[in-house]
């Protein structure tokens, strides 16, 4: 069993790994949930899922009694060993090098192109 006070402390810290780690500062914890899960492996977002449940659930005294502390607390102990082990310069530098390789492609069409046009024409 665990209580409100449990998911809620789990949510908070949570909720400020993804604005510092992860770089997500608009919306509330659920919107901040929905963005991240694109960013956690298949795994941590069943565990962010499982957390958002519970977190749902935790408000109704019934409800909340059925609710796996361990489990919750293993899930919420998963997810901020991964979004503290988030590389924040790497990502960064990967979102670099995926524009450039964009540009460099684009660029790269765009010569093969204007080199089959002049061939075409008979100018090379």
């Amino acid at each position: 069993m665990t209580s409100d006070h449990d998911i809620g402390g789990a949510v908070a810290r949570l909720d400020r790994l993804f604005e510092d780690r992860l770089r997500l500062k608009r919306g509330d914890f659920d919107a901040r949930a929905k963005r991240a899960r694109g960013m956690l492996p298949r795994r941590l977002r069943r565990d962010l899922s499982a957390l958002l449940e519970a977190r749902k659930v935790a408000g109704h005294p019934k409800l909340a009694r059925m609710l796996d502390g361990a489990s919750l607390h293993a899930a919420s102990s998963r997810l901020e060993a991964y979004i503290k082990s988030v590389d924040i310069a790497d990502r960064r530098r990967g979102r670099l090098l995926l524009l450039l390789s964009g540009i460099m492609l684009n660029l790269l069409i765009i010569f093969a192109l204007v080199m089959a046009v002049l061939l075409w024409r008979g100018l090379v």
